[in-house]
């Protein structure tokens, strides 16, 4: 199920970064002309929505099913940390670019949930092999 959700979240991801880009051209000339920090945020926006659905199916290619109940706990909310980032980082896309600061604490969130995403996966690779090596 995990593998599925991933594969699922990254294949509309890089969809939906397909259409961001198609939306800086066409509704935003290619950015050009456009102050500089909106262009950096839509750029990186743009960017950061496309790594975190390689990340996800990346995740979708490799994911298998522990057996332990502690890895099995931390692989799950570690996919869950990780699939919510493609919607948020698509949210800071269209709402977070035209600040006068230029923050974006949901563009920092959805990364921040991919860090430890995949921190958890990795705790939940560890807990397993520890678990189950032979002496």
């Amino acid at each position: 199920m995990l593998r599925r959700l991933h594969l699922i979240v990254g294949l509309a991801g890089v969809v939906a970064f397909l259409l961001t880009g198609q939306y800086m051209h066409w509704a935003h000339a290619h950015l050009q002309g456009m102050a500089d920090g909106p262009r950096l945020i839509y750029r990186s926006s743009h960017i950061y929505l496309l790594w975190a659905c390689l990340l996800n199916l990346g995740l979708g290619c490799y994911v298998h099913s522990f057996s332990m109940v502690a890895a099995k706990v931390a692989q799950a909310a570690g996919s869950i940390t990780v699939v919510i980032g493609p919607p948020l980082l698509c949210w800071s896309f269209f709402y977070e670019t035209y600040n006068e600061e230029l923050l974006r604490p949901v563009g920092h969130w959805a990364i921040y949930l991919a860090l430890g995403g995949t921190a958890l996966h990795v705790v939940a690779s560890l807990l397993q092999k520890v678990m189950h090596a032979k002496p």
